[in-house]
């Protein structure tokens, strides 16, 4: 499939659209490598620089944007072109086109490892080509309705699958023990909301859970708009190897026993193939490094601290640029089958209330969280707010919202930092003896 002409209608209709929202929303899913000319190429990373810092789009500022050889071509395409009307084809084409050729390049390898194999490592080489096969991708959006009966097929080999337990593959577990138990995991469509206030844990949840699911399946992304790569890195280091993160800030402290922890936990680190990105990001540019990854080898799961951090897209209110940003999330996640880990904030709200455990309503934003969501999760810890708690080293990890269950709370022990997989009908039992003594102890202050 010649892509040439494709390409050629896509930049003149991006030309003739300017900032345009079907423009931003090509950006942020086709890459510039998709176009196989040089020049149209130029010209599409011109455009998307251009749209990413709001400047004007037309023929003059991308000419003025491009090499020099590519100038001349910028007017012939601009002034060529009749229609925008079809842009989102155009992309479709381009983007065909692209993964025909990649596939094509991929097959080609595939055969080299082939004609390469002999008789001492025939077995590795067929493993290798088939790997490589199997995860060809080839994009139409040609979908049609099908019959629920037709269906019934697929559905008895999920069930089939599901019978298998974890071995299944179909969920990723949270490392969460009795959440996993619960609701049997995570599904790789899912838009994961973890919010709460300051010192809740949020990032360190967050890990901890993407670390689950990395062990799981493979290469995993965490996007940060907090913390520096060295923080990251320190922030996984002492999850693994159950350190505090002040032990590893002043290591002159740190005990033998602490070492090996710190050896064992940079073992398994280097042993996995976890990423980290680090600044200041659009929702796009988000999605766009995320796909990448996942076309190049497979990505198992995206988390992003945090929400508000993310540059926002123009709206004409906060909210709406939230929603905005959740949509694209959840349309990510069901394209690439890839879950999203999106960390959050609570408003203010909570603070003031007798019973600061959070809620629906504490979200900001709440209305487009909560509809694009499929799991939120309110970390709690008692003591953040009351230094003298009966429930210090006890965390809530509060299930606001499970799309495919019932909203349920869990316990874990917060030791140094982390949170700790502890049982659940002891934790149940402390919490409920000091609701017995809140409780007497607030009648006896009535009485007197």
């Amino acid at each position: 499939m010649e892509s040439y002409e494709f390409e050629y209608q896509l930049i003149g209709s991006m030309i003739m659209k300017g900032d345009h929202i079907d423009c931003r929303d090509i950006a942020g899913k086709l890459p510039a490598v998709a176009f196989d000319n040089f020049h149209l190429r130029s010209m599409y990373q011109a455009i998307v620089t251009l749209l990413n810092k709001a400047e004007p789009i037309d023929m003059f500022t991308v000419q003025g944007a491009v090499p020099a050889a590519t100038k001349d071509l910028v007017l012939d395409v601009a002034t060529n072109t009749i229609s925008a009307a079809n842009i989102r084809g155009w992309a479709k084409r381009v983007r065909q086109c692209w993964m025909i050729r990649k596939g094509v390049e991929d097959l080609q390898n595939a055969a080299k490892i082939l004609a390469a194999a002999g008789t001492h490592d025939i077995n590795e080489r067929i493993a290798e080509a088939t790997g490589i096969v199997g995860r060809l991708q080839f994009e139409t959006n040609d979908r049609l309705p099908r019959r629920i009966a037709d269906l019934i097929p697929d559905y008895l080999e999920v069930l089939e699958e599901r019978l298998k337990g974890e071995e299944s593959g179909l969920y990723l577990k949270t490392g969460i023990e009795p959440m996993d138990a619960e609701y049997g995991g995570f599904d790789r469509t899912d838009l994961i909301v973890i919010a709460g206030r300051p010192g809740m844990g949020k990032t360190e949840l967050a890990i901890n859970i993407a670390n689950s699911i990395g062990r799981q399946k493979g290469v995993g992304l965490l996007i940060s708009m907090e913390m520096s790569e060295t923080q990251v890195v320190e922030r996984h280091i002492a999850d693994r190897g159950g350190l505090s993160i002040g032990a590893l800030r002043n290591p002159l402290g740190m005990r033998q026993e602490d070492y090996t922890k710190l050896t064992a936990a940079t073992g398994m680190l280097l042993d996995e193939d976890n990423h980290v990105l680090t600044g200041s990001f659009t929702t796009d540019e988000i999605i766009s490094h995320a796909e990448r990854m996942n076309m190049d080898g497979g990505l198992s799961f995206l988390a992003i601290d945090y929400l508000t951090l993310i540059d926002m897209p123009k709206a004409e209110r906060s909210d709406l640029a939230i929603a905005e940003v959740t949509r694209k999330m959840k349309q990510f996640c069901l394209r690439n089958k890839v879950p999203v880990v999106l960390l959050a904030q609570l408003n203010r709200n909570v603070d003031g209330r007798g019973d600061k455990r959070p809620n629906m309503g504490d979200l900001a934003g709440s209305s487009s969280i909560e509809k694009d969501a499929d799991v939120i999760i309110f970390p709690y810890r008692d003591e953040v707010y009351n230094e003298n708690s009966d429930l210090k080293g006890l965390a809530e990890i509060i299930v606001g919202k499970y799309r495919s269950g019932q909203p349920k709370t869990f316990y874990m022990e917060w030791r140094n930092g982390h949170f700790v997989n502890i049982d659940q009908q002891d934790a149940a039992n402390r919490f409920a003896e000091n609701e017995r003594q809140a409780a007497k102890s607030n009648s006896s202050n009535w009485r007197g």
